[in-house]
C-alpha cells in the first residue's frame, strides 16, 4: 500500500511539474494571450452571427422542430470554431449580405490570430525540448530518485549496468549533473535514445544551486563519479568529489552517498562527511594486477562475482527480521534452502550513518558501569557504516540493521 501511495505521489509530482513548466513557457511565448484572442473572436463572431443569421440557424435544425436557445448557442459556437480554424465544412453558411461580410472579416482576423497562436505554441514546445536536451531543464520536486554527479566517457555502460540491476527503475527518476557542452548532451541522446527520459542538468556537480535543483536532499541515493568531463589531474578530480560530498552533506546529512576516489589519501575527507561507500578505482587496478601475478585465475573470479550476467555473482540481500540475534549458521542454512545461495558474510550498520550512530550511542549508554560505558562509547565512535563482516564464526549473532552477503545463481 505504501509503494502504491508513493507511486501515486510521484506521478502527481511529475504531472504538476510538467504543468508548471508548460505554464511558464506558454506565458513566456504569449500562448495564453493569443488563445484569449481566438476565444474573444469566437464569442464576438458567434454573437453577431446569431443576430444576422437567426433564420439560417433555425432552418438548419431538424425539420419540423425549433431549436432551443441552448441549441442555437451550440450551433453558432460550432460555426465560429469551424470558420476561425478555416476548416469550413459548409453545413452552415450565411444567407444575408451582412452575414457574408461577417464571415470575410472573421476569416481575415482568424488567419493572423490562429497563425500566431500556432507559431507560439510550437515555439514553446520546441523550447521545452531544447531545454531538456541542453541540460537546463527544471526536474521539479522528485523524491526517492537517483542523482549521478559527474560524467564518464562510458556513461552509457554505467547506466546499462544500473538498469540491469534495477530493471523496474523509472528513467525519469534519474538525474545526471555534469559540466558538459550542450552539443555533447544532444549527441548522447541521439546515440542512446533509450536514455532520453533521463534528466541531465548542465553545470558543476558541486554547485549547491544545481544540487538543490535536483532535490538531492530527497534522493534515494547519490553517486559521485570521478569526473571525466574535462582534462583535469587526479587531484583536481578528487577535489571536486570531496567538494560535492561536503555540499551535499551541508544540504542534508541523511543523504546516502557513494563516491569514486582516485587517490586514497583523500579517503578521510569523504568518511568525515558520511559517504557510505567509496570506490577506489586505482587501488582496485593495483590489487588485481598484483593478484593476477601471484594467484591463479583471481581476476576471472572477481570479474565473475561482479558480473550479474553470469552464474555465481555476488550481491547483498535483506535479512528476515526473525533472524536478528540468531547465529550466523542459521542464516546460512536459510539461504541455502531458499535459493541455493551461499552466505559469505554480513554487511553491518546498513542505512543512515547518523541514525546508526545515534542508535549505537543509545545502546552504549545502557549500562551503569563507567568503564564499560566509556568502552561502549568509544566503540560507537569507531562505528563504520556498511561494514562487511566476511566469513564470521558460525556462532556470530546477526545484529540489527544488517544485510546478507551472498553468492547466488539468481538474477538480481
Amino acid at each position: 500500500m505504501k509503494k502504491i501511495l508513493e507511486s501515486i505521489s510521484d506521478t502527481f509530482l511529475n504531472i504538476s511539474n510538467e504543468i508548471r513548466i508548460f505554464y511558464y513557457l506558454f506565458k513566456k511565448e504569449n500562448v495564453f494571450k493569443y488563445f484569449l484572442g481566438i476565444f474573444l473572436l469566437m464569442l464576438v463572431a458567434s454573437g453577431l452571427f446569431i443576430i444576422l443569421e437567426h433564420e439560417r440557424i433555425i432552418s438548419t435544425h431538424i425539420k419540423g422542430t425549433t431549436p432551443s436557445f441552448i441549441e442555437q448557442i451550440i450551433a453558432v459556437m460550432y460555426w465560429a470554431i469551424v470558420t476561425i480554424s478555416t476548416c469550413g465544412y459548409g453545413d452552415m453558411t450565411p444567407y444575408t449580405s451582412a452575414g457574408k461580410i461577417l464571415v470575410i472579416v472573421v476569416l481575415y482576423l482568424s488567419i493572423g490570430t490562429v497563425s500566431l497562436f500556432t507559431a507560439n505554441l510550437a515555439s514553446a514546445l520546441t523550447t521545452k525540448k531544447m531545454m531538456e536536451r541542453r541540460g537546463i531543464m527544471n526536474p521539479g520536486k522528485l523524491k526517492n530518485h537517483f542523482v549521478i554527479c559527474g560524467w564518464k566517457k562510458s556513461m552509457n555502460q554505467i547506466l546499462s549496468e544500473i538498469l540491469f540491476h534495477n530493471p523496474k527503475l523509472d528513467l525519469k527518476k534519474v538525474i545526471i549533473i555534469a559540466n558538459i557542452e550542450p552539443d555533447a548532451i544532444e549527441l548522447f541522446y541521439q546515440q542512446y535514445p533509450e536514455y532520453q527520459k533521463i534528466i541531465i542538468l548542465r553545470g558543476e556537480h558541486y554547485n549547491e544551486t544545481l544540487l538543490r535543483k535536483a532535490n538531492v536532499q530527497h534522493a534515494f541515493k547519490v553517486m559521485i563519479l570521478a569526473d571525466e568531463s574535462a582534462s583535469s589531474s587526479s587531484t583536481e578530480i578528487d577535489s571536486k568529489t570531496i567538494m560535492t560530498a561536503i555540499t551535499i552533506s551541508n544540504i542534508s546529512k541523511n543523504v546516502k552517498m557513494c563516491a569514486e576516489l582516485i587517490n586514497t589519501k583523500f579517503e578521510k575527507f569523504l568518511k568525515s562527511y558520511h559517504v557510505e561507500e567509496i570506490i577506489y578505482t586505482n587501488e582496485y587496478n593495483k590489487v588485481l594486477i598484483a593478484n593476477s601475478f601471484t594467484q591463479v585465475g583471481i581476476t576471472k573470479i572477481i570479474n565473475n562475482f561482479l558480473n550479474a550476467n553470469l552464474p555465481g555473482f555476488i550481491k547483498t540481500e535483506e535479512i528476515p527480521s526473525n533472524f536478528i540475534g540468531k547465529p550466523f549458521l542459521t542464516l546460512k542454512d536459510y539461504f541455502k534452502s531458499k535459493n541455493n545461495s551461499i552466505v559469505i558474510g554480513v554487511l553491518e550498520n546498513v542505512g543512515s550513518y547518523l541514525e546508526r550512530k545515534k542508535e549505537a550511542i543509545r545502546e552504549a549508554q545502557k549500562t551503569a558501569d563507567i568503564s564499560k560505558l566509556i568502552n561502549n562509547l568509544q566503540s560507537a565512535k569507531r562505528m563504520e557504516n556498511n561494514l562487511p563482516n566476511i566469513n564470521p564464526d558460525d556462532n556470530y549473532l546477526i545484529p540489527y540493521n544488517s544485510m546478507a552477503i551472498l553468492i547466488t545463481r539468481e538474477k538480481a
